[in-house]
């Protein structure tokens, strides 16, 4: 019984130390994004994002917003606005405005050369790191804009990270 009694409180110590680990992190993410940048004005609809895995403060980080539609998604006629903010390393964060509460996608890309372009090598794959809403794998082409979806709300607006490739 006291056998018993002691495997019972220590998966119920384990539990609560991993639901302390699991708010403590909780905490240090939701912190992560108390950022102040001259983008974010705290509007309704306010996406805050925190581009990860930048190399360098050189050259810009473009990032494109686009709505719940398979046509156009990853592409420059399907985006709803596009914005450029200088680069940091090794995270640049900034905020966008959505139009309205919804289901968004997000394109991000390290115009490392800030010539304007998403540079694209002798076959046509990206020669510049970029990145996509949700971080999707991505195997022999884009992913479907379903899978890089999040949602966006008029109170609490949404935080992202986007991981760079």
């Amino acid at each position: 019984m006291l056998k018993r009694i002691g495997i019972i409180m220590a998966a119920s110590l384990a539990a609560n130390a991993s639901t302390a680990i699991a708010n403590d992190k909780d905490a240090k993410n939701a912190a992560a994004f108390e950022f102040e940048h001259v983008s974010c004005t705290g509007a309704e609809n306010e996406i805050r994002i925190i581009v990860s895995g930048v190399k360098g403060a050189h050259g810009l980080i473009t990032a494109d917003l686009f709505p719940n539609k398979e046509d156009g998604f990853l592409r420059g006629r399907g985006r709803l606005f596009q914005v450029k903010f200088a680069a940091k390393a090794p995270q640049t964060k900034f905020c966008i405005k959505a139009p309205e509460s919804g289901q968004f996608a997000m394109a991000v890309y390290h115009d490392e050369n800030a010539n304007g372009d998403f540079d694209k090598n002798g076959i046509g794959l990206p020669a510049e790191p970029w990145g996509i809403s949700n971080n999707p794998k991505v195997r022999f082409g884009p992913p479907p804009v379903e899978k890089a979806l999040f949602e966006v709300s008029a109170e609490t607006g949404a935080k992202i990270v986007i991981d760079l490739n």
